[in-house]
């Protein structure tokens, strides 16, 4: 059975002064270079002992202090204890004292205590007291190997009192300010040679690795990028421009920063795998479950020469487009935009410059547009002629002589991608200089993200265009909201660990929050989102976590990015009310008029009457796409003709395939499909557009489904979205559950968290919410909801 945290924390800790008061060496009473004594014998015998008196340390353990420290705790008037001098140790008693009795090992940042200069003989051994000494266990998987030198071993720091937690602080200022650590004397290095070489202990056996780095002090905050080539968005824009494909990272080291690569994820998801460091990184190639279908075998869209499919627009209009909107009354439309946050976290894709394809022509490799039919209803489509659709970018060099890949410029992980980037070099976008804070701004009286506000003259004459760490955070008001409210999620976390340890960096304190903030957004994922999506099929296709496992890949499948994971544009609808603080309502917007409109946020009251008014509307099932995405969507364009379009341009096979590659059955005739697809006019319309049930777009198909048991979405969808977050959490070594990235305590506090909370915690003036924040249903007092207790991170 495994010890409990504290237990084996006694257990190491008796282990260590074991080896320390075993060993009659040389250095059992040192003598230093600044050991300063009265006439009178009152003495300093520890070169920090200033520093400790500083600390506090004078009156949290006077006894030791007293004795050992007289000059920095001004205790010269009492004679000095003295030590006892015998010729054997006593033996230790056969019970053990109390765990709190037992001196802590030192406090990270605390100074070393390593003496300068030795006596010409061996001192006789000290008697030290009550702490009772047992015989140390057997050391544990992962156990510091402590070799104690042949001629000397260093005293054990003063006693600290480690377990003692400040009482909680006050919420954090609107806008926190940095202050510049307190200086500390850097830690010691490690006892087993270099820290690279004890990291590389530490990584074979990492289950307890969090608590190990912490211990032995071998957090380091920043990452060594030296001698390495790096991708930043800036340079992948500058590329699309010039030549209409994207460069793919091909670089990665990861011995450098072994150390920071144990304890942080680097920004660009690198590294998380040491035997496949470039597994789930960002700007590589997407992942195929099955081989790509163009029609030339190599990057022509599928039906663009063997024209076997119909036209994207009619198949949209006939099949999918629907004013009806079914809706769930057991959750609400938070669900919907967690969705988009999500897939923004995941998958980036990008796309030729729209500048290059503003003509109704099909340009090779570049553009492939819809040409609107005679008989098509939208008046400004027939104007225009057609629906422009650039192509998804195609890494350089591909397509040629092997197939057309697309490129994710966002890691594969869940690590908050769309508030910090992708790229080391893209921080200085969003980050505060050195300090640990994310930018954002007062406008208005609300904390923003950062813009331009020279463009922002007042609500008439307004263009908001936020900056963060995914450029497609204006697309809507919704998803805005949730950029802001984890943006602030981050800074409240900074401030908060920034009060706890005065003593760490800029960058020790930005990296343990995003770390925190990436454990919460798994957390909200994992135990709160997939749940209500996938149904009964979370349990086949996610199952329960049994571990980080090296040889599952998280890179994101092109199926699911280019075709399942879009399912979430049918759970967008028409309008979305605003509500007050009373329930009172403040009007609404309609799903157009929240798009590329971030402006209607900082004049529109803010974040919570958005997060008030997704609370209280039923979520809609995600069967039928709306009118508003299908007839207006950024004014002149149809979003469900452009997902059938993005799935032929990326060569996803069709949707008998992929059903096939699910389990399910392969029809031979289009009633064969009334088993996933119900409706009796859906399977007409497929039969009169499509010559077989070969020819189905993936897109298509999948989204007509017909829901799987307690689920949103049928069982082709619930297959390649839940296998997707599968590998993505087991092939995750930063997965918030794996043993060791965080402490057990830490883990503890990560598990109480919940959307419901980050919303209480970050909205404007936000009092009451669903207990579980993707449900309808009564609301409870902010009060009620379980808050994290980060005191489990002070050092």
């Amino acid at each position: 059975m495994r010890l409990p945290l504290m237990a084996n924390f006694a257990v190491f800790s008796c282990a260590f002064l074991f080896v320390f008061l075993s060993v009659e060496s040389a250095e059992d009473n040192p003598v230093n270079r600044n050991f300063k004594c009265r006439l009178n014998g009152c003495c300093d015998q520890h070169e920090f002992c200033r520093f400790w008196s500083v600390m506090g340390e004078c009156a949290k353990n006077r006894r030791w202090m007293s004795d050992n420290c007289q000059l920095a705790c001004n205790t010269c008037s009492r004679p000095p204890t003295g030590r006892a001098k015998v010729t054997n140790p006593p033996a230790p008693p056969p019970t053990r004292r109390p765990v709190a009795a037992r001196p802590p090992p030192a406090r990270i940042g605390a100074p070393p205590v390593i003496p300068a200069n030795r006596r010409p003989q061996r001192p006789p051994v000290r008697r030290v007291n009550p702490v009772a000494v047992p015989r140390p266990p057997p050391p544990p998987a992962v156990q510091p190997t402590f070799q104690a030198p042949a001629a000397a071993a260093p005293p054990p720091p003063p006693p600290q009192s480690a377990f003692r937690f400040p009482a909680p602080a006050p919420p954090p200022p609107p806008q926190p300010t940095f202050r510049p650590p307190a200086p500390v004397p850097p830690p010691p290095p490690p006892r087993n040679g270099s820290p690279l070489a004890r990291c590389a202990q530490i990584r074979n056996d990492p289950s307890l690795a969090a608590e190990v780095l912490l211990r032995e002090r071998l957090v380091f905050p920043t990452e060594d990028t030296s001698g390495r080539s790096m991708l930043s968005a800036d340079k992948v824009i500058r590329s699309n421009l010039a030549n209409a494909c994207v460069p793919r990272l091909d670089q990665a080291e990861c011995e450098r920063s072994l150390c920071y690569n144990l304890y942080f994820r680097t920004m660009d998801g690198t590294c998380n795998n040491f035997a496949h460091p470039l597994r789930g990184a960002a700007y590589r190639p997407y992942n195929r479950l099955l081989a790509p279908e163009y029609d030339n075998g190599l990057s022509e869209p599928a039906s663009s020469i063997r024209v076997v499919r119909p036209n994207p627009r009619e198949a949209n209009r006939a099949l999918l487009s629907s004013p009806k909107s079914v809706l769930s009354q057991e959750f609400n439309a938070l669900l919907m935009q967690f969705g988009q946050f999500m897939s923004h976290d995941m998958a980036k894709t990008t796309l030729v410059p729209s500048a290059k394809c503003n003509v109704c022509q099909n340009i090779p490799g570049r553009c492939m547009a819809v040409f609107i039919t005679s008989k098509d209803p939208n008046k400004n489509f027939k104007k225009d002629t057609c629906i422009r659709v650039s192509r998804s970018s195609a890494i350089c060099g591909s397509g040629r002589t092997k197939p057309r890949q697309q490129l994710n410029e966002n890691t594969g992980y869940i690590d908050g991608s769309p508030i910090y980037g992708s790229s080391i070099e893209d921080m200085p976008k969003f980050r505060e200089g050195q300090t640990p804070f994310l930018k954002l701004k007062m406008f208005n009286g609300f904390r923003v993200l950062p813009f331009d506000q020279a463009k922002c003259k007042g609500p008439q004459a307004c263009t908001a265009t936020f900056v963060a760490g995914d450029s497609r955070v204006n697309l809507f008001l919704g998803l805005t909201t949730f950029h802001l409210l984890f943006t602030r999620e981050h800074n409240r976390i900074a401030a908060r660990l920034q009060r706890l340890n005065p003593h760490w960096s800029g960058d020790r304190i930005f990296q343990e929050a995003r770390k925190i903030v990436g454990g919460q957004i798994q957390a909200i994922c994992y135990r709160e989102y997939l749940p209500k999506i996938l149904g009964s099929a979370f349990a086949t296709t996610v199952g329960t976590y049994r571990g980080y496992d090296p040889n599952i890949d998280s890179t994101v499948a092109n199926e699911f990015t280019a075709g399942a994971f879009r399912f979430g544009h049918g759970m967008i609808q028409e309008f979305y009310p605003k509500i007050g603080p009373n329930n009172q309502s403040m009007g609404g917007f309609n799903f157009v008029d929240g798009t590329l409109h971030s402006d209607k946020l900082i004049f529109g009251g803010g974040t919570d009457p958005i997060l008030r008014g997704f609370m209280k509307t039923p979520i809609k099932r995600p069967q039928r796409l709306t009118p508003s995405i299908t007839e207006q969507m950024f004014g002149s364009t149809d979003l469900g003709t452009i997902n059938i379009q993005r799935g032929r341009d990326h060569g996803l096979p069709p949707y008998i395939r992929l059903r096939r590659l699910c389990g399910l059955s392969t029809p031979r005739t289009f009633d064969d499909l009334s088993g996933e697809i119900l409706s009796e006019n859906a399977r007409a319309a497929l039969r009169r557009l499509y010559s077989s049930p070969e020819n189905i777009d993936f897109y298509v198909g999948a989204l007509l489904e017909d829901p799987v048991v307690r689920g949103l979405v049928g069982p082709t969808v619930a297959c390649i979205v839940g296998a997707q977050f599968g590998r993505t959490r087991d092939g995750d070594r930063f997965y918030f559950e794996n043993p060791g990235i965080f402490t057990r305590a830490q883990l503890a506090e990560i598990r109480r968290s919940s959307l419901a909370r980050v919303i209480c915690d970050n909205g404007d003036n936000i009092r009451f919410v669903p207990r579980e924040a993707f449900r309808l249903g009564p609301m409870v007092d902010c009060s009620e909801i379980p808050s994290m207790d980060l005191s489990k991170w002070k050092e």
